[in-house]
């Protein structure tokens, strides 16, 4: 269901940003105000810029949201550390549990822009801990995490 709905959210975003695009062009003058000018078949190619935002959107959740494993011992206690180094990130604290933690970006505008697709969530398994959430961050964040776990122990 997270998968539709993810889907479903890029395809509309993926047609405002177009919309955003084109609306800036007419007001810049670079473009007709008769919008079925500015496209080869006219109002047809509405349908073809459609199906082509579908297409994209059903692949792009697929893409950009991953759940990797983090490379920290099992055993170790990383609660404390992992919400000061998410919140030294401009991250809080949106759920805590003795096996989970969900972060989300403390600002509104960011939020907004990533579409509240910005939660974050590390999971305590037996062999060891995962990140979940857009790929970016989980790369970055991760990255960041085990390096400040590894430097700890060394």
């Amino acid at each position: 269901m997270k998968y539709l709905v993810r889907s479903i959210k890029y395809f509309f975003y993926f047609a405002f940003l177009t919309t955003l695009i084109l609306l800036a062009l007419v007001f810049l003058g670079l473009a007709d105000s008769n919008i079925a000018n500015n496209f080869n078949g006219g109002y047809s190619a509405f349908w073809k810029i459609a199906l082509f935002y579908a297409a994209v959107a059903s692949v792009y959740p697929k893409l950009a949201f991953i759940n990797r494993k983090l490379y920290i011992a099992p055993s170790t206690d990383i609660q404390d550390e992992a919400i000061r180094f998410f919140q030294e990130r401009h991250y809080i604290v949106e759920h805590q549990s003795e096996d989970s933690l969900t972060f989300r970006v403390k600002s509104t505008g960011t939020r907004i822009i990533k579409m509240c697709e910005d939660r974050i969530t590390i999971t305590r398994t037996l062999d060891g801990y995962y990140m979940e959430g857009h790929r970016k961050d989980v790369l970055r964040l991760a990255s960041g995490l085990e390096s400040k776990f590894t430097d700890t122990e060394d």
